[in-house]
């Protein structure tokens, strides 16, 4: 009687637990589901097979999914910051800001080389360049009220902080442990090395 009452609470455990595996993280009101952040991990590794990455220093791994699901949260945050400031990013701006990027590496061709190296997947690159607009616009507004660039970037660090433990971050333990402290997912291996990155 004992064990089939065990046996019970065993797979309601079970069933309860992979139910709680399809977010992979909350901030606020806004779920990101772990398939989601796992499209984004694919599509990297595809895209490492069709470049030269001997020379590159590669995210591997667990620590892939956990960079990925940390700019998942930092890209959410850094939104509602900019609308805490009515920042206004417009397609033009990101638009002007890839065209700038695709400039400097010389053409298109060098795009698919320079995203496996900064471990971005190319569907990403529009939201990466927003992220990097807001980031220089706070730490610019900042420098204007007359902080040194140091300052304005430290600053800007403490308004992420700020504003995610105000929206109330939550991260599968997949992924790892959020310190709400630094707004950074740190290791914490819960699975044994169970849960891997599809090849």
């Amino acid at each position: 009687m004992i064990k089939k009452i065990l046996s019970t609470l065993i797979v309601a455990f079970l069933v309860t637990s992979c139910g709680s595996m399809t977010t992979g993280v909350s901030i606020g009101n806004t779920e990101i589901k772990s398939s989601e952040i796992q499209k984004s991990v694919d599509e990297i590794l595809t895209a490492r097979k069709t470049v030269d990455t001997s020379q590159m220093q590669l995210v591997e791994g667990p620590d892939l999914l956990r960079n990925q699901a940390q700019f998942v949260i930092i890209k959410r945050v850094l939104d509602e910051i900019a609308l805490d400031k009515n920042l206004s990013v417009t397609s033009a701006d990101v638009a002007s800001r890839r065209a700038d990027a695709i400039s400097r590496l010389g053409g298109e061709g060098g795009l698919p080389t320079a995203l496996v190296s900064a471990n971005l997947a190319a569907s990403n690159l529009d939201s990466y360049l927003r992220v990097l607009i807001i980031s220089d616009l706070l730490i610019s507004n900042l420098a204007a009220s007359g902080l040194s660039e140091e300052e304005a970037t430290t600053q800007v660090t403490k308004l992420v902080t700020d504003k995610a433990i105000k929206l109330g971050v939550k991260v599968n333990a997949k992924y790892g442990k959020w310190n709400p402290n630094t707004a950074t997912i740190e290791a914490a291996d819960t699975t044994g090395g169970a849960v891997t990155p599809a090849p």
